[in-house]
């Protein structure tokens, strides 16, 4: 199996579907969001109840209703009905992991390829429960701020361990996460390729 005949028409077919990919991530995100903020909400509110009071799509939207709010011109904890503080995020901003596995594993050939889709995509739902997680742990620490800290008690380690938690997850796992998948899961096709690649890279040189 050369190159020419293997790497360039599985290219093709990522490029080609890769719109396609996205387009259904982007329209469906209703659906396969639902699960991810499900889960999300759950972890935060039984691990920190009297931070969290809600967590729920807005549309496209996530939000994230606390336990603070303003009292005469400060940040309280547990304020007056309807004065809790809410705050909007953009879910899909690491949840496109989705999309570029789906074009990349359907792009390979082989049979039985369906399951590894399946497989694929399951624990990119949970990658995409930790970034939200690391995304809204971020939000809490530093945009509500320091009564949040007070409440829970985080020293200057936590607080830092937040920032670095959401650096990770809504920057590198989103863009790496697929890639990496894509690899573990289709090793036999890579191996098809090894030889082909290998060679045109000696011909290069």
């Amino acid at each position: 199996m050369s190159t020419e005949t293997s790497l360039r028409p599985f290219v093709v077919r990522v490029l080609l579907l890769l719109p396609l990919a996205f387009a259904l991530w982007y329209f469906t995100a209703a659906w396969h969001l639902a699960p991810v903020v499900w889960l999300s909400e759950l972890i935060l509110r039984s691990w920190m109840p009297d931070a969290v009071a809600d967590l729920r799509l807005r549309g496209d939207a996530l939000l994230l209703v606390t336990h603070f709010g303003e009292v005469g011109g400060r940040l309280v904890a547990n304020p007056p009905p309807g004065e809790n503080l809410g705050f909007l995020s953009n879910p899909l901003s690491y949840s496109y992991s989705l999309p570029v596995f789906a074009a990349l594993a359907l792009a390979t050939p082989g049979r039985r390829q369906w399951w590894r889709l399946l497989a694929g995509l399951a624990i990119l739902m949970l990658v995409a429960v930790a970034s939200m997680l690391a995304t809204l742990l971020k939000t809490l620490a530093f945009d509500v701020g320091s009564v949040f800290v007070a409440q829970q008690q985080w020293g200057a380690l936590a607080r830092n361990g937040a920032a670095m938690a959401y650096q990770f997850g809504s920057l590198l796992l989103p863009m790496v996460t697929p890639v990496v998948l894509w690899l573990a899961l289709y090793r036999g096709y890579l191996a098809e390729l090894a030889p082909g690649i290998a060679s045109r890279w000696r011909g290069a040189r």
